[in-house]
C-alpha cells in the first residue's frame, strides 16, 4: 500500500473507536465515542499537520470500512456508503444535511453561497440559476477575463483569494469547539479579507452595470435574470469567490497531479502522445467536442481524478438515523466517505497506488469504478463537472500535442510532499516544455 515518507507522529490508535460487525456494535461504538475526547484530538492533530488524508487512510486500513474520526463523527470507505450518504433522497430516507463542522459562514452573510448553504431549498434555487452557465471560469464569473496568460502573472484577486482560503485551514477546529465566528473573523488577516471583499464587490457592481443581455451567457447573467428584483451584494460576493475557487483550483490540482504521474510513467505519456498527435494536425483542431471521445486521454483524466482526488476528504453530512452500508447509524451522527481512502482500496481498484489509465478503457481490470466519485453525486454533486472535464481534456491534449515534456525535479515524491490545508498545497513540480520541431511555428 501507500508508503508516505513523513516526519510526524502517527495517530494514537487507542483513541479511535473501531467499528466491527453489524448494527448493535456500531450503535454502541458511537454512543461510547461521545466520551472519547481523544478522538477529537486525533482529528485536530491530523488536520493541523496537513496529513489528514494519509492518516485517515492508515486508520481505514487498520480498522476497516467504518472508523471514528472524532467523538461524534464516522468516516466510511465504500461505494455503497457513497450512495447511502450523498445520493438522491427517497420517501424512506430524508436528506442528510451538510454539517456545521465544516459549513459555516461569516455572520455578516445572511445568504450563503451555493457550496456553503445548508438549506436544500435554497441550494436548489441557486443551482437552477447557475446550471447553464459553465463554459470558462474567468469570463463566466465576471464577464471579463483575468488576462493572466497575456500578462504572464497570476491575477492579484485570485492570489489574495487563495491566501485567504489557506487562512481558513482551521475552520474544522473552530466549528468543533464552537468558537464564535465573530471572534474568528477578528483574528484572521483582515487586510486580505478587506482587499478580497472590496475588489470582488467592485467587480460585481461593474458586472451588474453590463446588464443581463442574452449576448452575455456568464454566471451573473443567469443570476441577474433570476434575481434582478432582489439582489444581495454580499451573497453575490460570496458566490463569486466560491465559484472561482471551486472551478479553478480543483482543476489546477488535477492537471498538476496528472502531469506528475505521466512524467513518472513515461510509457503512459508516450501512449497519450501517440493518441493525441495522431488525432490532430493543428492546435486549433483541439476543441472540447473533439477531445471528448479520445479513449486514452479520458482514461488519463479519470485516473488522475482517482489517484489524486481534487477534494480528497469526505464532505460531512448529518445522519437522520439510517442504515449506511449495512450499519445503522443514529440520528445526529456526522458521517462522510473519504474519497482518497476509497479509491486507494485494493478491493475497489487493483494495484490502487499505480497510475493505470488502461483501467478506464473498455472493461479495464474489473475495478469497482463507481468507487471513484471525485465530483460527489446526488443533489449536492458538483455543478461544474462537465466544464471541469472539458477544461482538463483540452488543456492536457494541447500540452501533449505541442510540447515534449522534460521532468526536471525527478526526485519529487508527490504523495509524500503534498499537504492538505482545506485545499491541497501542491509541491513544486518542475517541467520543461520543449516545442516539437514539426509544430514549432504552429
Amino acid at each position: 500500500m501507500i508508503a508516505f515518507n513523513r516526519k510526524y507522529e502517527r495517530h494514537n490508535s487507542e483513541v479511535v473507536g473501531s467499528i466491527y460487525g453489524g448494527r448493535d456494535s456500531l450503535y454502541d461504538t458511537v454512543s461510547q465515542g461521545l466520551m472519547l475526547s481523544g478522538a477529537t484530538f486525533w482529528f485536530l492533530r491530523s488536520w493541523a499537520s496537513g496529513y489528514y488524508v494519509q492518516n485517515i487512510g492508515d486508520l481505514h486500513r487498520k480498522y476497516g470500512d467504518v472508523v471514528r474520526t472524532a467523538s461524534n463523527e464516522l468516516s466510511f470507505r465504500s461505494p455503497v456508503a457513497l450512495r447511502d450518504i450523498y445520493n438522491h433522497v427517497s420517501k424512506d430516507r430524508p436528506t442528510f444535511l451538510k454539517s456545521d463542522t465544516l459549513y459555516t459562514v461569516d455572520p455578516s452573510v445572511t445568504r450563503p453561497d451555493i457550496v456553503f448553504t445548508r438549506d436544500p431549498q435554497d441550494h436548489r434555487l441557486q443551482r437552477r440559476s447557475l446550471a447553464h452557465a459553465f463554459k470558462s471560469q474567468g469570463d463566466l464569473t465576471f464577464g471579463e477575463s483575468f488576462d493572466s496568460l497575456n500578462q504572464w502573472r497570476p491575477s492579484e484577486w485570485v492570489t489574495w483569494l487563495l491566501g485567504f482560503i489557506s487562512s481558513l485551514t482551521f475552520l474544522p477546529f473552530i466549528n468543533r469547539f464552537k468558537i464564535p465566528m465573530t471572534l474568528v473573523v477578528s483574528v484572521m488577516p483582515s487586510y486580505l479579507k478587506e482587499k478580497i471583499d472590496i475588489h470582488t464587490t467592485e467587480k460585481i457592481k461593474k458586472r451588474i452595470g453590463m446588464g443581463n443581455s442574452r449576448d452575455r451567457e456568464d454566471f451573473f447573467a443567469y443570476i441577474l435574470r433570476k434575481e434582478s428584483d432582489n439582489l444581495d451584494l454580499v451573497h453575490l460576493r460570496e458566490q463569486a469567490k466560491v465559484l472561482m475557487i471551486a472551478g479553478s483550483e480543483t482543476t489546477a490540482n488535477l492537471l498538476a497531479a496528472t502531469t506528475y504521474y505521466l512524467l513518472k510513467n513515461p510509457d503512459k505519456l508516450a501512449n497519450l502522445q501517440a493518441e493525441v498527435r495522431s488525432a490532430f494536425s493543428a492546435r486549433d483542431e483541439i476543441t472540447g467536442d473533439a477531445v471528448a471521445h479520445l479513449p486514452y486521454l479520458n482514461g488519463v483524466i479519470e485516473e488522475g481524478l482517482r489517484i489524486f482526488p481534487p477534494i480528497p476528504f469526505g464532505p460531512p453530512r448529518v445522519c437522520t438515523g439510517a442504515t449506511i452500508d449495512g450499519h445503522h447509524v443514529p440520528k445526529g451522527v456526522v458521517v462522510s466517505v473519504d474519497g482518497f481512502a476509497t479509491t486507494h482500496d485494493e478491493r475497489n481498484f487493483i494495484r490502487p497506488d499505480e497510475f493505470l489509465p488502461e483501467r478506464w478503457i473498455g472493461e479495464g481490470f474489473g475495478d469497482r469504478k463507481e468507487a471513484s466519485k471525485p465530483f460527489s453525486l446526488g443533489p449536492r454533486g458538483c455543478l461544474g463537472i462537465n466544464l471541469a472535464y472539458m477544461e482538463a481534456r483540452v488543456t492536457m491534449a494541447s500540452l501533449v500535442w505541442k510540447y515534449d515534456w522534460e521532468f526536471v525535479n525527478q526526485d519529487l515524491d508527490w504523495l509524500a510532499d503534498v499537504r492538505l490545508h482545506l485545499l491541497w498545497e501542491k509541491p513544486k513540480l518542475m517541467v520543461r516544455y520543449h516545442p516539437r520541431d514539426e509544430v514549432a511555428t504552429t
